[in-house]
């Protein structure tokens, strides 16, 4: 079985990690069987289903430091025990057709594993004490370009901005103007907003209030059907004639308002379903 070389990312310095077939050990190819736009569908407001894998569309400087050392190998020094203590990614690529096929697998602080261990010694009959770094492999593959089709591959968005934080761009979080105009009760007097402070809030929850603001003056124009929509399924949310919002919760249910995510399926039992995510197939 032919060896591959195996390269990572520490502290923003490239290394050779290994020499490694890697069977059994890590199936880098993906099954792209289904390929979904993360930009058109929201940018993180869709939630894969199986065998679906998110796509951003690239260009070669969008991933430029990976693409310098993938060209000039031999400017990866050889991995030392700091470095290791350190890794972020670990990386291999194959060059088909003159264009790069590059696999990434992020490595979480957990898996980087220093221990004391004791082990026996036959030659000295006695136990011999050493200090072991071991890393986590994972047989999975986080973040996978094509240069040929000019396409980065990904399943969390999370893996993809922290390895590439220029792709940031493409989850949009809410904005001070946004916070703004979500707590703008003259613009909007369907809301009651009581959250006093947005800087902490999680990502998710920013991207959330982003996409609702982008939705707000469709609410206001069929604020009835929205009410009404809302009376069916969260009964207990409008209060005083307003959807009141006063924690990280609330603002998913408002999201389940705005997005009609709630619904009672017409064929066989009736059943009340929240969708996870959603796709508009016709208008």
């Amino acid at each position: 079985m032919n060896k591959k070389n195996i390269y990572g990312k520490a502290k923003n310095q490239f290394y050779k990690i290994a020499e490694h077939s890697l069977e059994n050990v890590w199936d880098y190819e993906l099954e792209l069987s289904k390929e979904v736009d993360f930009v058109k569908q929201g940018g993180g407001n869709y939630k894969l289903d199986e065998n679906e894998v998110f796509f951003i569309q690239t260009q070669d400087e969008n991933l430029q430091d990976y693409l310098n050392h993938m060209t000039n190998t031999n400017s990866c020094n050889s991995i030392t025990k700091n470095a290791l203590k350190n890794l972020e990614t670990l990386y291999l690529f194959e060059t088909k057709a003159n264009k790069i096929h590059l696999y990434i697998q992020r490595i979480m602080p957990a898996a980087r594993i220093e221990k004391t261990y004791l082990s026996w010694k036959p030659d000295i009959k006695l136990a011999h004490i050493e200090t072991k770094l071991n890393v986590i492999i994972k047989n999975n593959t986080d973040i996978y370009w094509n240069q040929e089709k000019q396409k980065i591959y990904f399943y969390k968005f999370v893996d993809l901005e922290r390895v590439f934080p220029n792709f940031s761009k493409y989850y949009r979080e809410a904005t001070k103007e946004d916070i703004q105009t979500f707590k703008d009760k003259q613009k909007y007097p369907f809301l009651q907003v009581n959250i006093a402070n947005f800087e902490k809030m999680p990502k998710t929850k920013l991207k959330t209030i982003a996409m609702i603001v982008d939705e707000l003056e469709r609410v206001k124009e069929n604020i009835d059907d929205y009410k009404g929509y809302a009376n069916k399924y969260k009964k207990n949310f409008i209060k005083d004639d307003k959807f009141e919002i006063n924690n990280t919760n609330d603002i998913e249910h408002l999201a389940d308002i705005v997005f009609r995510k709630i619904y009672t399926t017409e064929v066989g039992d009736e059943e009340i379903r929240r969708a996870n995510s959603f796709k508009v197939l016709e208008k």
